[in-house]
């Protein structure tokens, strides 16, 4: 039992605890904190500590201050008096040790330093003065175990001799249980920030000497009653602050330009100059080639966006995967990319199936065998032949404005772009031209934000649900997805890369992505389109971090943890309990660290 309370009739004990420890320890704070009751702040205590003691004059000069060291303890009425010591080795302390009833001997556990020096130098001088004296071995600091480490404590001003805590500094409790055990004392931490300990530490202070003292007064009923120290209840460590997990937003993928460096199913010939496209940006970018594309042999692409199963194939198939196994064995990449999107000259076009065009700015659309100047290798592209009014250098202009939804201001050559925008009837490029021409471009921006919501809209709809115009099919575990090879090269480095170079999937027509499910894959699919996640609900969420960092996607780890953080805080402001949904999610992500780090 303990109280600080005073009861009638009892005796009175009255004690001398002289609390000793290296420079630095934190023994004035704690000795203020017990003894008057002093608050302190992380502000006051980062400060580089000056040598100080608290005087024993207090307990004579402020009747406060004498007030506070009478206690009750396990029935016995107690006068706490603490007499605090400067803590340089070289000081006097032969009149601190005298008729002292039990000594408080300090050490920090972020000063290794200081717990060697217990053995070292106090418990020597400790023995030579007052050799029957109680010890009682405290750790200050305790709350710097995890302090140390928080970004307002790094950040704060802690004067010029301030020497930072780092990992190896910082000492385990079972380190001042050893040493206590050795030196046969009861062991307590304490921090005067939080108050943990500071109490418990001198209740069991008075225990230790009251325990010393009932062997010289075994005829006094009160001091039977007295325990031994009682073991000290571990520190609650304070529940560490919630990191800031923003919502990274849609994926920054709304440029397409690049792709025209690379090679297309599509040739634009204007004036007998030839420039290089793909077939869904241009019909996600502008519906008028939904219409011109729609009765081209492959425009509907593979038969379906997702197949289950694999056993089945069209017979008409059977080539083609003939070739794309023949492409496994031999690593056959396919033409490599020309250095321009202009291609000159029609010698290397041969005749095919022609279809006149009805629509502004486009005469005809015809199937032909293209050869590739460079690489020789004959293939069959979709050749349309644009108006001939039309300029090649401002055509190049349009197409960059199909692909990016920007005009650059640098652009040399706005009244004919204006032109050309006119002849094909794009009202949003006549108008982002007459805001370059009169100097307003900042009217632009709106125009670009509605291209890029019109252009996503076109793809979530043409291919994510028709699945149109598919040309590149991913062989998964449980079935067949098929997919835009463009749009994958844009929104994706690594597949970039893949469909670029002289890979093996650069020229096959179906991709194998083992260990990736259908349901697992759409998820990936939405945000490789949309740039952005859909609902989770039921998702292998683990299985998505996997294919995101297979991918080298950063940007989806990060939408994928602000998702997973918000839907758990949501649950969580919801009264459900989080802990058992968290580990689930944690344990496969140890495994697989587990099985990478044994391999």
């Amino acid at each position: 039992m303990v109280n600080r309370s005073l009861e009638e009739g009892s005796q009175y004990e009255y004690i001398k605890c002289v609390v000793v420890g290296d420079a630095g320890v934190g023994k004035t704070c704690l000795t203020c904190a017990w003894a008057c009751g002093t608050n302190y702040t992380l502000e006051r205590l980062v400060k580089t500590p000056a040598s100080s003691v608290w005087a024993i004059d207090h307990y004579r000069n402020d009747q406060e201050v004498m007030d506070r060291s009478w206690c009750n303890v396990d029935g016995v009425r107690c006068s706490l008096k603490l007499w605090d010591t400067f803590g340089y080795h070289d000081k006097n302390r032969k009149f601190a040790y005298r008729g002292s009833d039990v000594i408080l001997l300090c050490f920090s556990v972020v000063k290794p330093s200081s717990l060697k020096n217990v053995e070292r130098f106090w418990l020597p001088e400790i023995k030579s003065r007052c050799p029957a004296t109680p010890i009682v071995l405290v750790g200050t600091h305790a709350d710097l175990r995890y302090l140390y480490k928080n970004e307002k404590y790094k950040k704060m001003n802690k004067g010029l001799l301030y020497k930072a805590v780092s990992d190896e500094d910082i000492l385990p409790p079972m380190s001042g249980r050893d040493m206590a055990a050795s030196i046969g004392a009861p062991y307590y931490e304490t921090s005067v920030l939080t108050k943990y300990g500071i109490e418990e530490l001198f209740f069991n202070v008075i225990r230790a000497t009251l325990i010393e003292r009932r062997a010289l007064k075994f005829w006094n009923p009160q001091l039977r009653r007295v325990q031994y120290p009682l073991i000290q209840a571990p520190m609650d460590i304070p529940k560490p602050e919630l990191p800031i997990i923003k919502d990274p937003g849609t994926a920054p993928h709304e440029d397409l330009s690049k792709l025209l460096q690379e090679d297309g199913d599509i040739i634009f010939d204007v004036q007998g100059t030839h420039f290089r496209a793909h077939k869904i940006c241009l019909i996600i970018a502008e519906s008028v080639f939904e219409g011109i594309f729609v009765h081209s042999p492959k425009a509907n692409g593979r038969k379906s966006l997702s197949r289950q199963g694999s056993s089945g194939s069209d017979s008409g198939r059977k080539s083609e995967k003939n070739g794309w196994k023949e492409d496994k064995e031999n690593l056959i990449g396919g033409p490599p990319p020309l250095p321009d999107i202009c291609l000159h000259g029609t010698e290397a076009m041969t005749n095919g199936n022609c279809r006149l065009l009805n629509v502004p700015g486009f005469v005809k659309v015809e199937e032909k065998l293209w050869m590739d100047p460079l690489s020789l290798v004959e293939e069959k592209k979709t050749v349309i032949t644009m108006d001939s009014e039309l300029n090649p250098l401002a055509f190049q202009y349009v197409l960059r404005f199909w692909y990016s939804g920007q005009v650059p201001g640098s652009c040399d050559c706005l009244a004919e772009l204006r032109r050309a925008a006119e002849i094909l009837m794009l009202p949003t490029l006549i108008l982002m031209v007459s805001n370059l021409q009169t100097g307003e471009s900042y009217l632009n921006h709106p125009l670009e934000s509605n291209f890029y919501t019109s252009r996503k809209n076109k793809l979530q709809s043409i291919g994510l649900e028709s699945g149109r115009f598919t040309d590149i099919e991913f062989q998964l575990e449980d079935g067949v997805i098929a997919l835009h090879k463009p749009i994958l090269m844009a929104r994706c480095e690594m597949m970039f890369a893949m469909f670029s170079a002289n890979f093996m999937e650069s020229s096959a027509e179906i991709i194998p992505f083992p260990g990736m499910d259908v349901q697992t894959f759409r998820v990936l699919m939405t945000y490789l389109y949309l740039g952005r996640l859909p609902s989770l609900d039921g998702s292998d969420i683990v299985g998505l971090f996997e294919a995101a960092d297979r991918l080298c996607l950063k940007h989806m780890i990060k939408a994928l943890e602000y998702e997973i953080v918000s839907e758990l805080l949501q649950a969580e402001a919801n009264g459900d309990k989080i802990v058992e949904e968290t580990l689930k999610l944690i344990e496969p992500a140890q495994e697989i660290v587990l099985k990478v780090f044994d391999a």
